[in-house]
């Protein structure tokens, strides 16, 4: 049986190999950065777990985030409503970093599949992919324009490889994701160009689904709807930026001596106050950053990609102890034991919930995931008005958008779909112009209140 440390070498190496992030500019303070793109961005929640990221890691850094993805849209739909879905719901953000997933729906994804064959369909496909280029081009000198530099997403992928057994599961139009790698390469040339980079999900999803596949056939990083990622592919998708934006391993990492009452070399840390002798010792520390708690539903993504491994390591390094045991508590709270020589290596408390650190970090998690929903809510809103808009309905009116919405209401007395749940939601923000928005940029700022860092007291004793 091989050890864990060999499993984990194994799985790195693999990793490394198989993984082929991209390369992308970091966020930084001062940043309005809208993620521009269609469902998968709507009501996903990969980039809830990139801002979560951030806010953790660099409390001090004022960011702000605008999930600005719709269903079914297309970078064509985008630039055939300037007034509203672009100049509107996106530039008037003011984004100095926007990342663009399209392509999707681009692709048109009906025209493939066994059943679609013939000179005809290779025509429409083609002129699918020439309108993506055409359209994705002007979107992206539109952006610029405004000064945003783009980080370019490549697609997601559309699963047609896994044996799929999920009796439900939707018609494989093959051929979806080839097309959807074609995206991806335009991609990643427009990137080579000004200021802008790419973070590739299309490669490391494909990566990791043909890893997982060799022990298990049904395997999906995406779901029986071949097109929407679930909170795993999510993850990965979130890592997969974190990663091409070269972001730090280290949350902290504090060395002492307990022998010498000394510190090491610290990152992203401070100590202070220590005392003690090599049978034990206590310090005041500084953790300027915290661990990132992923959410339960994600976590199985951390058997595919080396999040923990490549940006979440939070290390605690005491030498000068005699050898032996040693109780660790923080705060004077049992956070778990050591042996000395564990100890003089280097122990990761970033997955360890009896932290303090994590128990705050839990909080913000829950923070994350909460403003993500109510993202979700303002979406529908916006999705309703850009229906309308497309449609040539004055949605900057706001006095003609309330009748309509109430005459509709009214239409639909005592139904309860989810068509008529979006237009009550879309009466309500109509009513109070502003309202959901606001709450919104609130919860970012309760979200960075509730990761500032705070000094805590180490205690190591000899069993």
């Amino acid at each position: 049986m091989k050890s864990l440390f060999v499993v984990v070498l194994s799985f790195l190496a693999l990793a490394a190999q198989d993984l082929k992030p991209g390369s992308a500019k970091p966020f930084q303070a001062g940043d309005t950065v809208c993620y521009v793109g269609d469902s998968i961005t709507h009501g996903g929640t990969y980039h809830a777990l990139v801002t979560l990221f951030y806010t953790t890691r660099f409390p001090e850094k004022e960011i702000k985030y605008y999930n600005a993805g719709i269903s079914g849209d297309r970078a064509a739909g985008i630039m055939s409503d300037e007034r509203y879905r672009l100049s509107v719901d996106i530039l008037a953000h003011k984004p100095t970093v926007a990342t663009i997933m399209l392509g999707m729906n681009d692709v048109g994804r009906n025209d493939y599949g066994p059943k679609n064959s013939g000179p005809e369909v290779e025509k429409k496909r083609q002129a699918n992919l020439d309108s993506y280029n055409e359209n994705m081009t002007k979107l992206v000198a539109s952006l610029r324009k405004v000064g945003s530099r783009i980080i370019f997403l490549t697609p997601s992928i559309y699963e047609e490889g896994a044996n799929l057994s999920i009796k439900d599961a939707a018609e494989n139009m093959t051929g979806v994701n080839g097309a959807l790698g074609k995206c991806a390469d335009r991609g990643k040339e427009w990137a080579n160009s000004a200021d802008s980079g790419y973070a590739d999900f299309y490669q490391v999803m494909n990566a990791v689904n043909e890893r997982e596949r060799k022990t298990d056939p049904g395997f999906t990083i995406v779901g029986k709807d071949r097109v929407h990622p679930g909170a795993v592919g999510h993850f990965v998708m979130a890592y997969t930026l974190l990663k091409a934006q070269r972001l730090p391993r280290e949350v902290s990492a504090i060395d002492v001596n307990a022998k010498k009452k000394k510190s090491g070399k610290l990152v992203n840390a401070s100590v202070d106050k220590i005392s003690g002798s090599a049978a034990g010792v206590e310090f005041d520390a500084l953790e300027k950053a915290l661990p990132m708690v992923v959410p339960e539903d994600a976590r199985p993504a951390l058997k595919m990609v080396p999040f923990m491994q490549d940006l979440n390591q939070e290390t605690l390094s005491v030498k000068g102890l005699k050898k032996g045991r040693y109780e660790l508590r923080i705060d004077d709270q049992p956070v778990g034991e050591f042996d000395a020589a564990q100890l003089k290596q280097g122990v990761d408390l970033a997955a360890n919930p009896a932290t303090p650190q994590y128990k705050q970090s839990e909080q913000a998690t829950k923070l994350a995931l909460e403003r993500n929903n109510l993202g979700r809510k303002i979406r529908d809103v916006v999705s309703t008005k850009y229906g309308m808009s497309k449609s040539k309905f004055d949605v900057l009116d706001n006095e003609k958008l309330l009748a309509n919405f109430k005459s509709r209401l009214a239409a639909s007395e005592g139904k309860t779909d989810a068509a008529t749940t979006r237009l009550r939601i879309a009466l309500e923000d109509a009513s109070a112009p502003g309202k959901l928005e606001q709450q919104y940029d609130e919860m970012m700022v309760a979200l960075r209140k509730a990761c500032q860092p705070r000094t805590h007291h180490y205690t190591l004793t000899r069993k």
